[in-house]
């Protein structure tokens, strides 16, 4: 158990996102559900409609990519994550939420209802453990407990799925505002040339989406 965990009081974590959940109204989509702006299909929501208790950011050790055909995305690729110790880190935010909604978002950004089953591992599970992977190889079921923030544990998810990760594909331009926009809320020094640069450096966007367009997004987001 770590040390803000008690046992009568809902579990903990820091939900660490890279991609549209970067906006907090997007996020709050999955949470309260609604339908995101660009997006073609309405979250339901959690079972626990409450609010993030706080959000701050966060930088992943990891390589962002984006790769796939998400039909909610108008059947273009979606924002992934990787190893690579050459690569720079991706630029992430993360939201305290408790264990159940993680579990609820995780069901929703992988096209499941929210029920009540968990499907995610049980919380000491979760806290114990490096990795687990989802049964069915869905879009995000890779789970990883990435480090721990104020006795909170810090998890995020990504792809397992090895044809998405040979396959980079680039995302639609609504995507691309939307994380665009998260950016900016998430780290307001950041100007919209380093947004751009940033973004021009994934996989599945560098050479697929002319530098012109990506600025024009950005500009517009």
């Amino acid at each position: 158990m770590l040390p803000n965990q008690d046992q009568s009081t809902p579990k903990r974590v820091w939900y660490a996102c890279y991609g549209s959940n970067l906006q907090r109204e997007r996020l709050m989509c999955f949470i309260e559900g609604g339908t995101p702006e660009g997006s073609a299909k309405r979250n339901e929501g959690c079972r626990d409609k409450s609010e993030p208790t706080e959000s701050r950011p966060t930088s992943l050790n990891f390589e962002l990519y984006f790769a796939g055909r998400f039909r909610r995305w108008g059947n273009r690729g979606l924002a992934f994550i990787r190893e690579n110790p050459k690569g720079r880190p991706t630029l992430g935010r993360m939201y305290l939420i408790t264990d159940e909604q993680f579990n609820d978002v995780v069901m929703q950004e992988n096209e499941s209802p929210v029920s009540g089953w968990r499907r995610i591992p049980a919380f000491d599970q979760l806290v114990g453990q490096r990795e687990f992977r989802l049964s069915g190889n869905p879009w995000y079921g890779r789970l990883l407990n990435i480090g721990s923030e104020g006795g909170y544990p810090v998890l995020t998810f990504t792809t397992a799925r090895a044809d998405l990760q040979a396959n980079p594909s680039p995302p639609c331009e609504q995507y691309v505002k939307v994380i665009a926009s998260g950016i900016k809320e998430t780290y307001p020094k950041m100007s919209n040339d380093d947004i751009v640069e940033y973004l021009l450096r994934a996989e599945g966007l560098r050479g697929k989406i002319d530098p012109p367009k990506i600025q024009s997004w950005v500009a517009e987001a």
